[in-house]
């Protein structure tokens, strides 16, 4: 199939989906159903290599009418631009509203697209999504929650500012425990240590938890001396895009609302 859009970045490929309007290909097809999940990638979506490794040639061979690119790949926009038209879109920017910038990215794409109609609704349910989540935990005793990703068995990736988790847990009003320094994708990497002054919260770690990992920690002296630990508030949730626009946090709001529930109910 030729034609149609061309996604090199995965919120706005997950953006797509969700509007109805898949994109014919996007970069890194292979390794979607790990990291991003859902909404799921169609199977005749055509994989367009690594961000670092892009397949010219087949991008070129499917003779798109647009690319999507973030401004990690804005070095490249004078070779998209001699395949086809070619637009820059960022979820990153900075917002004073909870998914304020990701809103703004996701009508910028669908007007690109021709999905204004298709937002509209969507932005609808993920009202809805949002009014029923906070009712659901307000009925709960709550406590700051630490989102955190393992790097290694003494390292975690912890979040604020506009991470998509940080984000998304604005939106639905749970305090965030992290209030260190971040960098500009929201995110900051961390000796364990560095957690040992995180007094009364809940750590929610976002699988996947490699098993060597998950073993260290059990067996690590200082991992079990950690408050989270030795109170029993830690636990972790399925995969959900770190770098995803509203799809994952919709995806986020359901997951995070049914662990607390079981956590704090």
């Amino acid at each position: 199939m030729q034609g149609g859009v061309l996604s090199l970045d995965w919120a706005l490929a997950e953006t797509m989906i969700a509007l109805g309007r898949a994109p014919a290909g996007v970069v890194a097809a292979a390794d979607w159903k790990r990291f991003v999940v859902e909404p799921e990638l169609p199977e005749q979506t055509a994989d367009l290599g690594l961000q670092q490794e892009l397949n010219f040639e087949l991008m070129a061979a499917l003779k798109p009418d647009l690319i999507l690119f973030s401004p990690f790949l804005e070095h490249q926009k004078l070779k998209f631009d001699r395949i086809a038209r070619s637009e820059k879109l960022s979820v990153y920017d900075p917002s004073e509203e909870p998914l304020g910038q990701r809103m703004k990215a996701s009508r910028d794409l669908a007007f690109l697209i021709g999905a204004e109609s298709a937002l509209e609704d969507f932005l609808r349910e993920l009202e809805t999504l949002r009014e029923d989540v906070k009712m659901r935990l307000a009925r709960l005793k709550q406590r700051p929650v630490l989102m955190v990703t393992f790097i290694d068995n003494r390292h975690a990736r912890v979040y604020s500012g506009s991470s998509l988790y940080a984000d998304a847990m604005a939106w639905l009003g749970l305090e965030n425990a992290w209030q260190g320094d971040v960098g500009y994708f929201g995110y900051s990497t961390v000796g364990l240590e560095d957690l040992a002054t995180q007094e009364n919260v809940e750590l929610i770690a976002v699988e996947p938890v490699q098993p060597d990992i998950s073993h260290a920690l059990a067996e690590s002296p200082l991992w079990k001396r950690l408050p989270f630990v030795v109170s029993g508030h830690q636990g972790s949730i399925p995969p959900v895009f770190m770098f995803g626009s509203l799809p994952s946090a919709a995806r986020f709001a359901k997951l995070i609302v049914a662990h607390l529930e079981e956590r704090w109910g």
